[in-house]
């Protein structure tokens, strides 16, 4: 597989959903501050992992199955900010359903099906068997259909995660695996002060057919180089590919109820770990702008404050159109 870098202007196209990414992720800790919604997924810290691999699909002829976290996945094949935060506010008219019947928090079910995007099960790591599936329909078919699965790494200890591998390996589908290891509380320490933490997966997780590949996920150029080599892979007819993106998180400062009275509320600034501060996608995607000489702070400016201004329209319109539609 060849190197396929991305131009200029696909990096600063990248820069823009990453950005996108995050200030609606925001707008959501802003929707769970304000009483709007009682659970947060954040994708805050994933979004070089999202955008560099979504990027590369084929919108309306792959298949996505994203996992719960995927929100810079949903935005940057098609979903508006507009319908994320109507779903994240009929979630939790879901969710209050289901405290009724004593059921806890509920994730975020993403489902887009005028692009290909399955919605997401509850029961973690289903979705990779389901992609396995859908993959083997597509090479019956003999469709040029690339199957994308995200996953965090909580679902390499499933059944299901062994058994989708096993079936993809079997009959080397056109299937990509991403998995999104939070590697939080050990990356940015004086073990792994650059060099990438250890693989979460266990020896012998990865039947032989099985493409694999660890990557920075806070490095927007080397997952957006990985992804392309992925899916020509897959396309191609080789088998598939699994692809560990080391990633960290972080919570950005926010007002949160203090209690149960939602008039009283106190600022909540999270400890920021070294990981956080060193490996912020945005920053890093930055300085790789600025080192390729593309960097100008007055488009950064005005492309911050449009999207912001954009984003805070869709969220007041979602609300909106939630409450008058009770």
């Amino acid at each position: 597989m060849t190197s396929i870098a991305p131009s200029s202007a696909v990096l600063r196209d990248l820069y823009t959903k990453m950005l996108l990414t995050r200030i609606v992720d925001d707008c959501a800790w802003r929707l769970y501050a304000q009483g709007y919604i009682d659970f947060v997924t954040s994708s805050r810290g994933h979004e070089a992992a999202q955008v560099g691999s979504a990027i590369c699909i084929e919108v309306g002829q792959d298949f996505t199955l994203p996992y719960y976290r995927d929100l810079g996945v949903v935005l940057t094949i098609g979903m508006t900010p507009y319908e994320v935060f109507r779903t994240c506010l009929h979630s939790q008219r879901q969710q209050q359903a289901e405290k009724k019947r004593g059921a806890g928090p509920s994730f975020q079910h993403w489902g887009y099906q005028k692009h290909n995007t399955i919605t997401g099960p509850a029961p973690v790591a289903t979705q990779l068997l389901h992609a396995a599936g859908i993959a083997f329909a597509s090479k019956l078919r003999k469709a040029t259909v690339a199957t994308i699965a995200y996953c965090g790494d909580d679902a390499i200890k499933e059944p299901d995660f062994a058994e989708g591998m096993r079936f993809a390996a079997q009959h080397a589908l056109p299937v990509v695996f991403i998995c999104e290891q939070d590697c939080t509380q050990i990356w940015g320490t004086d073990n792994f002060a650059t060099s990438l933490p250890p693989s979460c997966l266990p020896k012998d997780a990865l039947p032989a057919g099985i493409a694999y590949q660890r990557i920075d996920g806070t490095d927007i150029v080397a997952v957006y180089t990985a992804m392309r080599q992925a899916i020509q892979y897959a396309r191609e007819g080789h088998g598939p590919t699994f692809l560990e993106m080391a990633i960290t998180r972080s919570q950005p400062a926010v007002l949160l109820p203090y209690g149960r009275d939602l008039s009283n509320v106190v600022q909540y600034a999270p400890p920021q770990s070294n990981a956080g501060k060193l490996f912020d996608p945005l920053v890093r995607c930055q300085h790789i702008l600025q080192e390729q000489g593309i960097w100008d702070e007055e488009w950064a400016a005005q492309l911050s404050t449009r999207m912001m201004t954009e984003v805070e329209r869709a969220l007041q319109n979602a609300l909106r159109d939630t409450l008058q539609s009770k």
